[in-house]
């Protein structure tokens, strides 16, 4: 059996981290079935106003699986919190999940076969997108002028084959919403699936501050700045 860790970055949203815990042990079962076994769940805070306190939580149903909780000191943003999930996880392989959980746990199944490249993205082409035109519309642009290769690099979905992402994550330098295609662009080797999407609606990327952001971001990664 593959070892997996499973890590979640969270800001602000504690109600929909007690909602995708609670869909856990769907993750082991599915997980099982495909040759992995989940060992962890890392959580990592991202600084939020409230911290997150697990004593909040019931983890009966996760049958003793490990939860830890990792902490930003203050908000360093999704690219930042996934770097050090991973890096600090103790799978050889790293599933990553947005909290909302737009794409099921359950379609890590999807992921799996691909497994033996560095990173497996998930695609949200496989889903009904439930943004509005002008969200999605600007995801297609973004995809297109970063030149990442792959449908859908900004789904919040991805596995990572840490033998060949350590080091990736070791000179990662973008924290924020463009790490994705940073990632994906230093990789050896990237695949891309299909899964299901449920088109969350939530979403902590605010189109008219970090738009700008993410283009300067583009151009670092393009000009090694």
């Amino acid at each position: 059996m593959r070892s997996l860790s499973l890590v979640i970055p969270v800001y602000n949203a504690e109600g929909l981290l007690k909602r995708i815990l609670a869909h856990v042990p769907l993750l082991v079962e599915n997980a099982a079935e495909v040759g992995f076994a989940l060992q962890e769940v890392i959580v990592v805070d991202d600084g939020g106003r409230q911290p997150i306190d697990l004593a909040n939580f019931d983890f009966e149903p996760l049958n003793g699986l490990p939860v830890r909780l990792l902490r930003n000191e203050r908000n360093r943003g999704k690219g930042y919190s996934v770097r050090k999930g991973a890096l600090a996880a103790k799978g050889d392989w790293v599933l990553m999940s947005d909290v909302d959980e737009s794409a099921p746990l359950t379609e890590f199944a999807a992921l799996a076969p691909l497994c033996e490249n560095a990173i497996v993205c998930g695609s949200r082409k496989g889903g009904k997108d439930m943004r509005p035109f002008y969200r999605r519309f600007l995801s297609w642009l973004f995809n297109f002028i970063s030149g990442a290769g792959v449908e859908d690099s900004q789904c919040g979905f991805k596995l990572f084959n840490m033998a060949l992402m350590r080091p990736v994550f070791d000179r990662q330098r973008i924290w924020r919403f463009a790490f994705d295609v940073e990632l994906i662009t230093n990789a050896p080797s990237v695949a891309s699936v299909h899964v299901k999407w449920q088109g969350r609606r939530r979403s902590s990327l605010k189109v008219w501050r970090d738009a700008p952001r993410m283009l300067w971001d583009l151009i670092r990664i393009r000009c090694g700045i």
